[in-house]
This record gives structure tokens, sequence and C-alpha cells, in this order.
């Protein structure tokens, strides 16, 4: 497909504005304070959409209406569980991260309990947020690849080379402007579709509407005893809770965006507006499955041919490419919301990654304190050597994304198979960030990594037994445990194994 000069423009004019807004508001960066935290001075609805904004990736965008076309909401029960899991970070884990006034939250277990617990979770961080923005800078990619026909190859180096230019740049700030932009641009992008899908298909709005509703498109509850459904209600509560805990109390990607705010009731704010203005969006992008559905229905059978079956969540690129009308400008809206959803989702990730491996390694190896922290010691790097740094391993991280994305490229049903991988690290995480905060003397440094590593060994070990076919009838042995419990599952077995040592004194280990 190619583009309009209409449609052309639109997408030059948001690239020249994503770049203008990073490099403007990222300007004037003098230290890892600055870089990474944004001088712990900014607002908090800011922090709120840009958590909002990497959250609705282009997992949301192209895979969420792929479920709802494929099947129908169930997807949106996870939400229940996302309104518990930001009461509880609220609670329970923001007030210990602005106690110790830290730049990751990795800081804090080694706060609480020491440096093995802290490097042991800010190793799994990397694992669990370099394969979860992989993924999603591929779905992004598959989009665009689609819409263009263009390389794959080709679209995932270019659409992450622009994100790292500006993160790279300008840091935090860089990262939360663009994001409120890129934002306000996929939001719009998403109603602008609803319209577009909803003018495009025979029949009244309300006759549509009706027929996604006859074809049990909005169908949202699945209410089942069965504790390996993956669909059923109460299943998908828990894990979500627990999910989420974990992904915005545990990864920093998430996490940093709070701590940039001047204190600790507006980092509340921030996830507190994040958990209410989250909602409706996510609705919005499975209204779209929905509709694609009833679309594709009054369309010839061959409207959609096998690839996009094949790879069902290509189906919403595919009406982009074919469907909408050419050179009035909708094309461009929703070929740039797609860039912006990846574009936003990866410049977070390369800020959580760069502000992970500098505070939590390279300056522990350095012997040096933070930022904040500094008194200024003649013998001891500059932050302008850290600020440097930082750069370095932003830019670094931009690279090894584009490879991990590459590797992915022959995967299925990507939305849930991220919600497996990323259990399998997420339990050990949140276990020990839940003994932190729930107990006082609980845990003891090396046997808490111990225990997190454990939990990553038992939880791959019984996902890979559960996908091994059988070598004489070519099937998988029977669901032992539903991926959604997987991290249930970690969580508990870190908690429980690492609370039945005491914790020692940090100052005197041998106390």
């Amino acid at each position: 497909m190619s583009l309009g000069p209409i449609d052309l423009a639109v997408l030059v004019a948001y690239f020249i504005a994503t770049l203008a807004i990073g490099l403007w508001f990222g300007r004037g960066e003098k230290s890892t304070a600055d870089f990474f935290l944004g001088g712990r001075r900014q607002h908090w609805l800011l922090a709120g959409i840009s958590i909002i904004a990497t959250e609705v990736s282009a997992l949301t965008l192209i895979a969420v209406p792929a479920e709802a076309f494929a099947g129908n909401w169930n997807y949106l029960q996870m939400y229940a569980g996302a309104f518990l899991g930001r009461i509880l970070i609220v609670l329970l884990l923001l007030p210990a991260f602005y106690g110790g006034q830290v730049t990751t939250v990795y800081e804090y277990l080694g706060q609480r309990f020491g440096p093995w617990t802290r490097t042991t979770a800010s190793l799994m961080f990397f694992a669990s947020r370099i394969i979860g923005s992989g993924v999603r800078l591929l779905v992004a990619s598959l989009a665009i690849s689609e819409v263009f026909g263009w390389r794959l190859e080709w679209v995932v180096v270019g659409s992450a080379g622009v994100a790292m230019l500006y993160a790279t740049y300008g840091g935090i700030k860089a990262i939360l402007w663009t994001d409120a932009f890129q934002a306000a641009i996929f939001v719009s992008a998403a109603f602008a579709a609803v319209v577009a899908i909803l003018q495009l298909t025979p029949g009244s709005w309300s006759e549509n509407f009706a027929t996604a509703y006859h074809a049990e498109k909005f169908h949202t509850f699945t209410w089942d005893a069965d504790p390996n459904n993956t669909r059923a209600f109460w299943v998908l509560l828990i894990h979500a809770t627990v999910l989420n805990m974990a992904a915005l109390g545990t990864d920093q990607d998430l996490t940093q965006r709070m701590l940039t705010c001047k204190n600790l009731r507006d980092g509340q704010k921030s996830l507190i507006f994040n958990m209410f203005a989250g909602f409706p969006i996510v609705c919005v992008f499975l209204t779209i499955g929905a509709l694609l559905f009833v679309y594709y229905q009054a369309q010839p059978a061959d409207a959609l041919p096998a690839r996009i079956h094949e790879k069902i969540d290509r189906v919403f690129p595919h009406f982009i490419a074919t469907a909408l009308p050419h050179n009035v400008g909708l094309k461009g809206l929703l070929v740039t919301a797609v860039f912006a959803a990846a574009m936003s989702s990866l410049s977070s990730a390369l800020g959580a990654l760069s502000s992970t491996a500098v505070t939590d390694f390279y300056r522990v190896l350095r012997h040096a304190p933070p930022p904040l922290q500094r008194g200024g010691s003649g013998g001891s790097p500059t932050e302008g050597h850290y600020l440097f740094v930082a750069r370095i391993f932003t830019f670094a991280f931009g690279v090894l994304l584009i490879f991990v994305a590459l590797a992915f490229a022959g995967y299925d049903q990507l939305l849930w198979e991220v919600f497996k991988w990323v259990g399998l690290v997420f339990g050990g995480m949140l276990g020990v960030f839940l003994l932190g905060v729930t107990t006082r003397h609980r845990g003891r440094d090396s046997l808490n990594a111990l225990a997190m590593i454990l939990s990553v060994f038992v939880l791959v070990a019984l996902k890979l037994y559960q996908e091994w076919p059988d070598p004489q009838t070519g099937e998988p042995p029977p669901v032992l445990v539903a991926w959604p419990w997987w991290v249930v599952v970690g969580t508990g077995w870190t908690y429980l194994w690492a609370a039945c040592f005491r914790t020692r004194n940090l100052t005197n280990p041998d106390g």
C-alpha cells in the first residue's frame, strides 16, 4: 500500500513533532537524576499519561482488536485485577520506594535486604523487559509491514531507531512528553477507526452493534469453577491482580514514571489516574475488533486472505491497508498511531533498562553513591561521566531489543504469549518485594536470591513439561497448572521460602 500526499503529510508531521518535543523537553540534563527521574519534579498527570502510553503499546493497538475479532471481550476481565493491583501498589510499594529515595526500585531491595537480592531482581527485570519489549516492537513492526508491504526486518530497525534517538538524547523528560503526545495520537486514531469501520460497514450503526452483540463479540465474563480455564473470571482476577502488582510495582519500566513525581502523594495520584483512564481506552480497542468482525462478515469470503487467518494479529493492519479511503489523512493517522504505540513502549523500556544498568550495576561496581547523595569527592567520577554512560546503555539496549524482536518473529497469539513468559520471572520479583514491605525482619539476602532463581526454574520446568508432546501420540500432556497461575505460584514460592529466614543486620551481617 502506498500513502497519498495527505497521508504522508500526517506521518511526516508526526515524526517532526515527536522529535521536536523530545529534543526540546529533553534538553538540559546535567546528571543521571535528571536523565532517569527528571529531577523528581514532574507533574503527576504527565506521569499518569506516560504510564498509559507505555501500557497501551502495539500489543493493545494490534493484538487486542485481534482478540475481540477472533473471540470476544474476555480480555477485559483482567481489568478488575488491574484495579486491585494498582490499589495495593499505592498502599504498599510506593511508600517504601519514596521512603528510600531510590532511583530504581531495586535500590529498595538493596536497602532492605542487601546486594544479592538487589542484583538478582535487577537481572530478572532485564530478562522480562527485554523479552516483553522485544515482542511489543515486533507486533508494531508486523502491523507496519502489513500496511506498507515492507520487509519486516527493515521495519523493526527503522521504528526502533527513531525511539532510540530521542530517548538517548533526552532521557525520562523526553520520554514523558513524547509519551503524552503519542498517547493523544493513538487514542484519537482508535476513535477514528471505530467511526470509519461503522461508516464502511453496510447497515446502520445500531444494526452493526446488534450483529456484534448477537455474535457474542461483547461477551466478557466467563463463570467457570475450573482453575485451569484460562478465560474464567476468578482465574484472571487473581492473575491480573498479582501481575499488575509485579508489572507496575516491581518493573522499573513503569514504576520509573511514578518516581519522577515530587512526592509520594503525587506518585500515588499518577497511578490512580492511570487506573481510571486506561479502562475506556481498552474498551475502544476491543470495540474495534468486534466491529471488524461485523465488517468482514459483510464482505466476500476472500476479503481476508489466508495469511491473515494464519496471523490473526494482522487483521487490523490489513483493514487499514485495504479498506480505508485513500489520501484523506485517515490511513496516515492510523499508521501514525502504530508508530506512536511502538515508539512510546520502546523508548520507555530503553530508559528503564538504562537506569537499572547504571544505578544497580555500573555505579555499584564503581563504588559511587547515587547522585542525590554525592558529596563531590574529588577522586570519584563526575555526574557527566555517568550521564554519558547512561546514553551509551540506552542506545545499546535499543540494538539488543531489535535482535529480540526478530528472534520472536515466528510466534502466533503474541498477546497471550507475552503474559505467559513474563509470568515466569515476575512472581519471583514480586514475592521478595512483598516480603520487604509486609515484614520487618524476614528474608535473608543470599537466600532471597536463591528463592527467586528457584521459582523461575520451577516455572520453566512446568511450562516445558506441559508443552512437550508425547513421543507416541504427539499430543501435549494434560495441563497441571494453567499459565495465569504461574505468576501467582512464583510469588507465593518466593515469599514463603524467603520468609523462613531472618534478615541479617546490613551494617553487621553476622548480627
